[in-house]
């Protein structure tokens, strides 16, 4: 059973799940590998299947991540600007097709067409400096975290611009949208479906003098609609966010835009972002039918990337996610996790909070001192009460295998299961699909993309999510390697997305 922490509990803690994981977080958790670019971009073409699909598993699986770091013989210095590409796995009557593109946004386009990089921090300084002159700021939409599907329309997402659009069936990029006018100039990469309200909540930072979050609301029909503003004390990286049947929840880490530094391009992308701990994290609680009704405060300092879950516990709000206690992640991504200088970069835990906005508290509970990364529940429950929780971990010293894992958390129970991976094999994040629209909560299937790093091979991965530890069911080997991926969603034939 969860148990609520004291700061010091909480710490130590973390200490023992660090430690037990081996010390260094995991590399699929901490960071991403150079894997190899995009080796070769290919429209839907059958896949060779290991093992059998899951009778009823129909639907396409899309991957959306940093597909190109080199380009004219460059390579950028963090993957948050290689170029994104689109990975797309179509699953009917046990067979398998499967396509990787590039995302063509504005920016490639007018690279490719003038031979060299004319974006990024690769470029000379002076260069850079020209370039944002001439554009007024606005840097290239590189579409390289996360997929979003909404009213029969597929979407690349990047937190620091709009939404760029594909074609589906064909993974063409069509261009940048604003939903039918209704976004501000940048949208996250992290949209939130509230299951109840068959409808996805999302924001995005605007920077300026006054700093500010853009809150909207897409139906799964596709309309979309801005509900309003919340100011921002200061200018910040906001990764992700959670949303329940009645808020929108925030915890607003101290990790602070170096604007100047941005705006001239100077230095890579992780240079521009500083942690400043003393400002400590403020969580903000918005009421979703009436974003004018916020209540926020302050706490001790610390980080999330991803959030699993959140959902309302009468006047209390429950909130899953993966916890850090500082931004020491954010360089180390896309390096090998090896390199002595990282040795001292703690990977997440996942742990829950429990925010009590009339107290102004924020309570932590153990929920088992799993390390790991990319937390996703059963897309049916989003929004609402959830008992069981995957992620990509580690796999602790206590079974003797020091690798990777996709995980699942059982909470009420407090049963963790694991899908065992070696070392040099690196897991997508999990997506979990419903065995059918009745069937209980994670009763199904779970997918990730395991890459082979030492053979250079890669293959969807197929687990029954009741018995993940018995190895997976099938495995759909890709034509290339891939790079990895961010985040996925799937469609399921005829039903909506199931989307991260």
């Amino acid at each position: 059973m969860p148990i609520a922490l004291t700061t010091p509990a909480l710490d130590a803690a973390l200490d023992a799940a660090l430690a037990d994981a081996g010390g260094p977080p995991p590399r699929a958790a901490r960071a991403f590998d150079h894997l190899p670019d995009l080796e070769a971009e290919y429209g839907f073409t059958p896949l060779s299947v290991e093992g059998a699909l899951p009778e009823g598993l129909e639907g396409t699986l899309f991957r959306v991540g940093p597909a190109r770091a080199t380009l004219f013989g460059v390579r950028v210095p963090h993957p948050f600007e290689a170029d994104g590409g689109v990975l797309a796995v179509r699953m009917s009557g046990g067979r398998a097709e499967g396509a990787h593109r590039l995302v063509r946004s504005r920016g490639l386009v007018e690279e490719l067409a003038a031979g060299r990089r004319l974006y990024g921090s690769t470029l000379s300084w002076p260069r850079r400096l020209l370039g944002a002159l001439k554009r007024r700021g606005k840097g290239k939409n590189v579409a390289n975290t996360s997929p979003f599907v909404a009213g029969g329309r597929l979407f690349a997402l990047v937190e620091a611009a709009r939404p760029t659009e594909l074609d589906p069936a064909t993974l063409d990029t069509l261009g940048e949208s604003d939903l039918g006018g209704a976004l501000g100039p940048t949208f996250s990469a992290h949209p939130h479906r509230v299951a109840a309200r068959r409808t996805s909540y999302n924001f995005g930072v605007r920077y300026g003098r006054k700093p500010a979050l853009d809150l909207y609301a897409i139906a799964d029909d596709g309309r979309a609609r801005a509900l309003g503003a919340v100011p921002l004390a200061a200018p910040v990286m906001l990764h992700d966010f959670c949303a329940t049947r009645r808020h929108l929840v925030f915890f607003v880490s101290p990790a602070i835009i170096r604007i100047g530094r941005a705006l001239l391009r100077w230095g890579s992308f992780d240079s521009w972002v500083r942690f400043e701990p003393r400002r400590g994290t403020e969580v903000i609680v918005v009421d979703i039918n009436d974003v004018s009704r916020v209540r926020r405060f302050g706490v001790d300092a610390f980080f999330q990337w991803h959030f699993a879950n959140a959902y309302d516990d009468g006047e209390d709000l429950v909130v899953d996610l993966v916890r850090y206690r500082t931004l020491g992640t954010l360089g180390a991504i896309g390096k090998d996790p090896e390199r002595p200088e990282l040795a001292s970069v703690e990977g997440g835990v996942l742990v829950r909070h429990r925010v009590r906005p009339g107290r102004e508290q924020l309570l932590v509970e153990d929920l088992g001192g799993v390390v790991g990364e990319f937390p996703r529940c059963d897309p049916r429950v989003e929004g609402d009460r959830h008992g069981v929780v995957f992620l990509a971990a580690a796999q602790g010293r206590d079974e003797e295998l020091h690798g990777n894992a996709i995980a699942r958390v059982d909470i009420d129970s407090g049963a963790i299961t694991r899908a065992h991976l070696a070392r040099h094999e690196l897991p997508s994040e999990p997506v979990f699909v419903p065995r059918a629209p009745g069937a209980p909560e994670g009763d199904g299937h779970v997918l990730a993309v395991v890459t082979d790093v030492q053979a250079r091979k890669s293959a969807l991965h197929v687990w029954d999510a009741a018995r993940l530890s018995e190895g997976p069911l099938s495995r759909v080997h890709l034509p290339f390697a891939s790079p990895q991926t961010f985040h996925g969603a799937f469609l399921r034939a005829g039903a909506e997305a199931q989307s991260g």
